[in-house]
């Protein structure tokens, strides 16, 4: 029985260890992304490394591009999509990363005053439904995070 006990002490404590953590920016990078329209990439560029860039769609009347996908090293997907005159869309896939560092990165490039948790804190949005800004939400699956959320008008 003890045999036992200590094999899932031991299974559940190294599931937990395998997850990742999210490097701590510093003050003065948070602030010089604090009014770009494309933190989360920069962040993730500069403290994991860029593993590939996908160009997902251009703009009709322009070779820009308006909508791409990233992978970075600790295997962090982001796709972000701001090909619509209303605003952009934005999906990060955290694999073997806890909901707890979501959170500190919906926090420390996003905190806004007018922007509120719920009580699962699985979104955060606008006080007032309806006004322009972000609008953010974190679902759970098995070994990853997925953080999505909508900025615009």
């Amino acid at each position: 029985m003890f045999r036992i006990f200590l094999v899932l002490f031991f299974t559940c404590f190294s599931v937990t260890a395998q997850q990742n953590k999210l490097p701590i920016p510093t003050k003065a990078f948070i602030e010089k992304l604090k009014n770009k329209d494309n933190p989360e990439e920069e962040y993730f560029t500069k403290y994991l490394g860029k593993k590939s860039e996908r160009i997902l769609k251009r703009f009709n009347e322009s070779k820009d591009f308006c909508a791409k996908e990233f992978e970075f090293k600790t295997g962090i997907k982001l796709k972000s999509d701001s090909c619509s005159e209303t605003g952009s869309d934005v999906e990060i896939v955290f694999s073997n990363y806890a909901k707890s560092e979501v959170i500190k990165f919906v926090e420390w490039f996003f905190k806004t005053n007018d922007n509120i948790w719920n009580k699962s804190k699985t979104k955060y949005q606008r006080k007032e439904e309806g006004d322009a800004g972000c609008y953010f939400e974190i679902r759970e699956s098995k070994n990853k995070i997925i953080l999505s959320y909508y900025c615009g008008c």
